[in-house]
């Protein structure tokens, strides 16, 4: 019996996660950190997805991030500028557009790194986005300059 393609559905998380649906409840799945895979005897289906948490500023999270740098003024994406040790908050958060962006790791933080910027090391908490290489959130806080 071979695979027909047409009408599955599948979901993928950042936590690495992922499910499918096929008909009759003879699917299955697997996701990769950004897509998941559904198969089944009717159906594929793909889709990018993320996992989302809320922490307290006790149990937030170290990350990294790299600031736009003007001088010794450090610059918010707001035009606004931020120092070591204030915490920051936005109320909405959507990846890529709005909230208090990180990497969890280092090199990845560099792919998002503004020409002229300084890498810094970060508190997240609050509502907080996963995706694979990136996360949002509501809060951030400078913890630390890391000099390259």
């Amino acid at each position: 019996m071979g695979l027909n393609y047409g009408s599955g559905y599948g979901y993928g998380s950042g936590d690495g996660s992922g499910y499918g649906y096929g008909c009759s409840g003879d699917g299955y799945g697997y996701g990769d950190g950004c897509s998941g895979y559904g198969y089944g005897c009717s159906g594929y289906g793909s889709g990018c997805g993320y996992m989302e948490i809320i922490l307290d500023y006790q149990s937030a999270w170290s990350a990294y991030h790299y600031i736009a740098k003007n001088g010794d003024s450090m610059i918010l994406r707001n035009g606004k500028t931020a120092t070591v040790g204030e915490k920051l908050h936005e109320d909405k958060i959507k990846m890529c557009q709005t909230g208090l962006h990180a990497s969890l790791a280092r090199k990845d933080a560099a792919t998002y790194r503004p020409s002229i910027s300084v890498l810094t090391r970060v508190k997240v908490w609050g509502k907080i986005r996963i995706q694979r290489d990136k996360l949002v959130a509501t809060d951030r806080q400078i913890i630390a300059i890391i000099n390259e």
